[in-house]
């Protein structure tokens, strides 16, 4: 508390609690002001202390371009600049947010770019399918979908092994010097092709119990249509026993086939260090009676396979006689013609194998595609 007197004025102060005076507020054209004596000041005096603290706080580096701003045109204020240089992008440049934002959209064109490379990879794309389109869709085509059928069974992609495996035969002959670098590639091929063939024949013995049934109920049929000197129930009795040859022809392939991984003892196979037969191999005579067993199945299967497409096409040509012709490469006989003259060359192959003749390596290859290439036809 203050004791009690008089002011600067002759007002009589009371005993109060002393308080902190508020800070005062300055405008920027005040009425009048006082000095510290109470008495008046001049207006242009208190302008021109207003002007040096405003000079003193707005010219110092913090406020920057705003306070040079509002020291340049103090009736404006902050004007423009405060509202478009309150932010930037561009942080302390000074630059105006509606300066950059103008240059910012002025880069349209990085938009239509992008557009543009779109739009090329669409037309490169567009050639690569008409390239296809002209390659493959008319002039290949019929090529490629030939494949792709053949290709979708185990027994199409052993015939093509087949065509490969007699080919390289005959170019081991034929194609290169005898001991040379290309003769043991294409004999690698050979054999190889060959080892691989033996895969595509597992246990499809097991399908020709399904034939053997099947050519039983095909001479049933016949016998009871056309009787039993007809030809579907001459047939229907051959394909038994041409399957049951088949049966034993695959079960003796895939025995060769265990022999060679070592599943099957064979004293034939050094590679596997064994040096006497298991007791399959010795119940059976050793490898090379296996293999002799698997050639004149073989021989079997073929002689009534020879003996049913025999019987088919002379029923063919029955049907179709020469006055109607030729029927395209679906006619029953040029089918039959080519399955015989395929079995014909697998009759000449496995006839030198077992020891009744002796066949250069040229003409076995040669004899070996020509059977593959009919049964890729006939796929």
């Amino acid at each position: 508390s203050i004791p009690i007197g008089r002011g600067p004025r002759g007002a009589v102060a009371r005993s109060c609690p002393e308080r902190r005076p508020a800070p005062p507020v300055r405008s920027c054209s005040p009425p009048s002001m006082t000095d510290g004596a109470g008495g008046s000041v001049s207006s242009e005096e208190s302008q021109e202390d207003l002007r040096d603290e405003t000079n003193a706080v707005f010219g110092t580096p913090m406020f920057g371009r705003l306070g040079e701003d509002f020291l340049n045109d103090p009736d404006e204020g902050f004007g423009d600049g405060f509202s478009s240089a309150a932010a930037t992008l561009s942080g302390a440049s000074g630059k105006h947010l509606k300066d950059e934002l103008e240059k910012y959209m002025q880069r349209g064109p990085r938009v239509s770019r992008i557009v543009e490379e779109q739009e090329r990879y669409i037309k490169m794309w567009a050639g690569v399918e008409y390239g296809v389109a002209v390659v493959y869709d008319k002039p290949l085509s019929a090529m490629f979908n030939f494949f792709y059928d053949v290709l979708q069974f185990s027994s199409g992609r052993d015939k093509v092994c087949a065509f490969f495996q007699g080919f390289a035969k005959f170019a081991s002959a034929e194609f290169s010097e005898p001991a040379s670098e290309a003769h043991w590639m294409y004999r690698g091929i050979e054999d190889s092709l060959s080892d691989g063939r033996k895969v595509f024949r597992l246990f499809k013995e097991f399908r020709e119990v399904y034939k053997v049934r099947r050519g039983i109920n095909r001479f049933i049929e016949g016998v009871s249509q056309e009787g039993i000197c007809s030809i579907p129930a001459a047939c229907g009795f051959v394909d038994i026993f041409g399957h049951t040859a088949s049966f034993f022809y695959y079960l003796f392939d895939n025995l060769l086939w265990a022999a060679s991984v070592g599943i099957v003892r064979a004293k034939e196979m050094p590679k596997h260090g064994f040096w006497k037969n298991g007791v399959v191999m010795e119940h059976l005579g050793g490898l090379r009676s296996v293999k002799r067993r698997k050639n004149w199945a073989s021989m079997w299967r073929l002689n009534f396979g020879i003996i049913a497409n025999t019987l088919l096409l002379r029923r063919a040509c029955s049907l179709c006689p020469p006055a109607h012709g030729f029927q395209g490469l679906d006619d029953p006989r040029l089918f039959h013609t080519i399955e015989l003259l395929g079995m014909f060359a697998n009759y000449s192959i496995l006839w030198s194998k077992l020891g009744f003749s002796r066949l250069s390596h040229t003409r076995l290859g040669f004899l070996a595609v020509l059977p593959s290439g009919g049964g890729i036809w006939g796929q």
